[in-house]
Formats: structure tokens, sequence, C-alpha cells
């Protein structure tokens, strides 16, 4: 089991993560402090910034649901598109 200290940095108390742990550089985590004084870090989880980010490794096919068939044949009714 590895060991670290934590220590002042500017106006934060800094703990190091060994690297071993395989934890990926920036990478965000929620944090809180647990009854029994332990401390939990829990990754948050990352909104894609792009579509292709967003289905990056989905192999799957895409259906248009039955209600929304009819959308890319209807040209715009007023000025929803500016």
């Amino acid at each position: 089991m590895d060991t670290t200290k934590a220590r002042i940095q500017g106006n934060a108390v800094v703990v190091t993560i060994p690297k071993s742990l395989g934890v990926e550089p920036g990478t965000e985590y929620r944090f809180s402090k647990e009854s029994d004084g332990s401390l939990k870090l829990t990754p948050t989880k990352k909104v894609p910034e792009t579509m292709a980010e967003l289905f990056k490794g989905w192999h799957g096919k895409y259906e248009t649901p039955t209600d929304l068939q009819d959308w890319d044949s209807h040209n715009p009714a007023g000025e929803e598109l500016w």
C-alpha cells in the first residue's frame, strides 16, 4: 500500500495520487469526507463536447423514432432556425 502526505500549496491542501493507481491526468473528481475521516473521490461524468465524442465507440444503427420520421421532409415554418 502506498502512502502520501498532505501538504499546503497556495490556498489548498494537496494530496498526491501515486502514478501506480493509473489515474489519467485531467480526470475530474467529486470528493467527500466520510464520517470516519477518510476521503472519497468519485469521478465526475464528463459532458461530451462534440457529437463524435458523444458517440465514440458506438457501432449500432440509429433509427429515427416513428413520430419524427417526416421531420426531414418539412421546411421551417417560421424563424426557428435563426
